[in-house]
């Protein structure tokens, strides 16, 4: 009996684009994220209580992106 709900194997010419989009979107993230990071650090205008929420997200968004 066939499965019709198995994942295949794509082929290497699928894999190849597709490696290099995630690998992409993963280095985007990172780098919008460090930028976030970079404000929050060098202007201190940004070091208000409400803005540590948004430094927290910056954080593991960038983790995310690493992972």
């Amino acid at each position: 009996m066939s499965e019709s709900n198995s994942t295949g194997i794509l082929p290497p010419a699928a894999q190849v684009p597709l490696a290099f989009l995630m690998s992409s979107f993963a280095f985007a993230i990172m780098v919008g994220n460090a930028v976030v990071i970079l404000a929050f650090v060098v202007d201190r205008n940004l070091r208000h209580r409400s803005n540590y929420f948004f430094l927290n997200l910056a954080i593991s968004d960038f983790l995310v992106g690493v992972l």
